[in-house]
C-alpha cells in the first residue's frame, strides 16, 4: 500500500466524446464523477488506450493499484451511467464484494457491474464444473 498523502482539492469540469459516447466529468472537491452514456464503450477505449501505451492489458492489479491511488490521495471516484453508478472507488470505499469480484476492496461495483461479473462467473463456473466432470470420468475409465 501507498503511503497516505495530502489530500487533493479538485475542482472541474470536462465534457468529451469517446467514439461517440459522450463523456463528463465532474470534480468538486475529493470527488471524481464520471458520466459515460455507454459505459462498456468507454471502459473498452480506456483499456485499449492503457494497452497501447504499456503493451499489456490492464488487469485487476492495475484496478487495485488506481483504487489504492485514489484513495492515498484522498480520492472517491464514480463511474455512472445517466441512470445509475457502476462503481465507486478510493477513499472511504470498503467493499467485500470489490475484493471478491475485483481483487480490491477499494472499489465497490454497482448492481449492474456485479450481474455482468457474476453471469461471466457463472459461465466459467459451468465450464469449470464440466471439465472437473469429464476429469473424472476419464479417470475412472482408466482403473
Amino acid at each position: 500500500m501507498t503511503e497516505p498523502r495530502a489530500p487533493l482539492h479538485l475542482t472541474g469540469e470536462l465534457s468529451l466524446e469517446v467514439d461517440g459516447t459522450g463523456v463528463q466529468v465532474h470534480a468538486e472537491g475529493a470527488d471524481l464523477r464520471i458520466v459515460a452514456e455507454d459505459v462498456g464503450t468507454f471502459v473498452a477505449r480506456v483499456r485499449e488506450a492503457a494497452t497501447a501505451r504499456s503493451g499489456i492489458a490492464p488487469g485487476r492489479r492495475d484496478l487495485g493499484g488506481l483504487a489504492e491511488t485514489l484513495a492515498g490521495h484522498g480520492i472517491t471516484a464514480h463511474l455512472q451511467s445517466p441512470t445509475r453508478t457502476v462503481a465507486v472507488a478510493g477513499a472511504g470505499v470498503d467493499s467485500p464484494a470489490g475484493g471478491l469480484l475485483l481483487g480490491t476492496r477499494l472499489v465497490r461495483p454497482g448492481a449492474a457491474a456485479v450481474v455482468i461479473a457474476a453471469r461471466r462467473g457463472r459461465s466459467l463456473l459451468a465450464a469449470g464444473t464440466a471439465a472437473v466432470v469429464l476429469a473424472t470420468v476419464l479417470a475412472r475409465r482408466r482403473r
